[in-house]
Order: structure tokens, then sequence, then C-alpha cells
């Protein structure tokens, strides 16, 4: 049943394909000029695609998109740490919009599809709040739908510049928390780190690069102002709260640890909520 549908799959591309763009792995990707199916593979994409008002081109999604709009709910469902090959051919997309998060093997993770004649376009990482508006452009473009996409890339851009505008002038020590068990957090170089900081946060690891597993000792010496912790972890708030150990760090003292709405670290134009969020604590 499989062969016969990438059998049929190959045949529907090749008959139609009309557009050449290169994605940002630097691959020639040939695609329709009238995108109908489309596959998404991470959330942030998917915001982006439904905020633009396309979510009827979605026939899958991965599963933390699921969250993105109860639309999404009867939408087959994808794993969300790599891209299910047989899933993906059982849905038959006209495109498939991935990211680098996706790449387990690199470019050896997309040669099935290559084969079997599934365009697979894989978009930028956006490592700051300003190349969200770049993500929302491209995907604009990939589709097809260039008005939509900059009607929500000025929105985004308009409210961004009235939340940052008169941001805390006293940087707080910010630390946040990914996980605890092993210690991960971000340094600079990131897209968390350019949001902490584009309000007023001081991220206390922003001298490090990229994402990293710093020693316990290192998060108490640097004493950090406010804690913070994301995605599901709202738990975790009063666990921080009582660790022994961190009982003489600031915002231990002074009862400053908060939970993010998970869009903080989710590149798309929804990370304004989590923005406003954070300005009203780094405000206190």
């Amino acid at each position: 049943m499989l062969k016969k549908i990438m059998i049929l799959n190959t045949f529907i591309f090749t008959i139609c394909f009309s557009r050449v763009l290169v994605d940002s792995t630097g691959r020639v990707i040939e695609i329709p000029e009238n995108i109908e199916r489309v596959v998404s593979t991470v959330p942030s994409n998917t915001e982006i695609i439904v905020d633009m008002g396309l979510v009827d081109l979605l026939v899958g999604v991965d599963s933390y998109s699921e969250k993105v709009d109860k639309r999404l709910s009867e939408k087959g469902v994808l794993r969300s740490d790599d891209l299910n090959e047989e899933k993906i051919v059982e849905l038959m997309p006209d495109l498939v919009i991935s990211s680098h998060h996706n790449l387990k093997k690199g470019k050896e993770s997309l040669k099935f599809f290559d084969e079997v004649g599934i365009p697979v376009y894989v978009i930028k990482n956006p490592k700051s709040l300003s190349e969200v508006a770049d993500s929302v452009i491209e995907i604009g473009e990939i589709l097809n739908k260039k008005s939509e996409a900059e009607h929500l890339k000025d929105k985004f851009l308009k409210e961004l510049k009235e939340i940052v505008s008169n941001k805390n002038s006293e940087d707080k020590k910010v630390y946040f928390e990914i996980l605890e068990n092993p210690i991960y957090t971000t340094g600079s170089k990131t897209f968390l780190n350019d949001v902490l900081e584009s309000v007023g946060g001081k991220n206390i690891f922003r001298d490090e690069k990229g994402w990293i597993s710093p020693p316990l000792e290192s998060i108490l010496e640097k004493d950090p102002d406010v804690i913070l912790v994301g995605e599901d972890r709202k738990y975790m708030v009063e666990e921080i709260l009582a660790r022994d150990e961190w009982q003489d760090v600031n915002a231990i003292k002074n009862k400053e640890v908060y939970f993010i709405d998970e869009s903080i670290n989710r590149p798309s134009p929804r990370v304004l909520k989590a923005l406003k969020e954070l300005r009203e604590v780094l405000d206190k």
C-alpha cells in the first residue's frame, strides 16, 4: 500500500511543478504554484500558517502543533522529534514545511522525500525576534500568500515595538531554567536569549553561546534576581522556591520565580504573549 501511495504521489508532483525555491539547507526545491495540502512539522511554523488565516491548508502537523488551534486536533499527527516518513506519505501533501529541529541526520533525513517526490522546504530557525518577521514573509512566499504574510508581519512588528519600548532600565539578572536534571539553559545567540534581553532582562549566561548545561555552582554564584520557567513546567515554580541549596539566591529570597507562557521559546508572532508577561515580571 505504501509503495502505491509513493508512486501516486510521485506522479502528482511530476506533472504540476511550477516554482523553484532554495531552502535554508541550500537545497533546490520544486513546488506547485497552487498549494492545497501542507504538512507542518514544528509549532512555530504552524502558528504562522494559522495566524495568516490558512489553517485549512494544513492536512498534518506535529504533536506539539495540536494545541495551536482546535481545528488541528483531527489532522494527521506526526511524531514531534523527526519526520515520520510513512505518515507524511499517507497524507499526500503538496508540500512539507519543516525545520532544522527535524533533521536528526542532516540532509540525509530528506533523502527519502526527494526520492518519492514530496517537496520538503526547511525553514531557518530564527535566533532573534526580528527573524520571526523574516520567517513570516518566507512562509508567505512559499505558500503564494504574500499579502496575508505582509499583514501578519506588520501587525507583529507594531505590537513588538510597543512592548519593547521603554523597557526596564535596571537589567535584572535572569536565569531561565529549561531543565533541572541535568541543568539546561540558554546562553547568547539563541532566540530565547534575544527574548529575555529585549525587555530588560540580563541573561546570567550571556557570556556563553548557545544551549548550555552549566554547573549548579555557577548559577548560585551569579545570583539571579529573577528565575523563569516555561513550556509545561509551571509546577516547577514551587519546587525551585523550596530548593535548600538555593535559599541565598536573591530570586528565591524575594520570591521572584515565575512561569512564563510557553510561547517564550517559540519563534512565531505568538511570542508576543510571553513578551508581555515577561515585561510585567521585570517591571516589578
